[in-house]
């Protein structure tokens, strides 16, 4: 059972994958689209004009390494302490469902009202799973 905490980190992990190649199909296509050469000067500053869609992917992208740290680390500390009881299985799924909408509406339609009120979903999702690790850990 324990071992079951970690499909949703899976999911997660390969979500950042296909993040990751749509990030660079889309920059592919505003490079072609803009018939830029680019200097490696641009990229390493960061001074390349993307399209929006690359733009957005990009950022998404980047959004993948910020709070889901703090979920990989929870799922580590879950399995070193025996935690990963069916609640918190189900709290990283909720985290990930979370992500997964997050992504799909940031790289998509990018509604900023809809896409906050995922990620505060998911950071509350996030937070209990550390108040439960802390609590566990207090009480041994």
């Amino acid at each position: 059972m324990q071992t079951a905490i970690l499909y949703p980190v899976f999911l997660q992990v390969f979500m950042t994958f296909a993040v990751l190649i749509l990030m660079g199909t889309a920059r592919r296509q505003s490079m072609i689209a803009n018939r830029n050469r680019l200097t490696d000067k641009e990229v390493a500053l960061g001074t390349v004009s993307w399209s929006e869609e690359a733009q957005k992917r990009s950022k998404n992208f980047i959004n993948q390494f910020e709070l889901p740290v703090l979920f990989y680390a929870a799922v580590a500390f879950a399995l070193i302490l025996h935690a990963a009881d069916t609640f918190m299985i189900a709290l990283a799924w909720g985290f990930v469902l979370t992500r997964l909408g997050h992504a799909s509406i940031h790289i998509g339609a990018n509604v900023v009202r809809w896409r906050g009120l995922l990620y505060i979903v998911g950071a509350l999702l996030l937070l209990i799973m550390w108040v439960l690790l802390a609590i566990r850990v207090i009480s041994a």
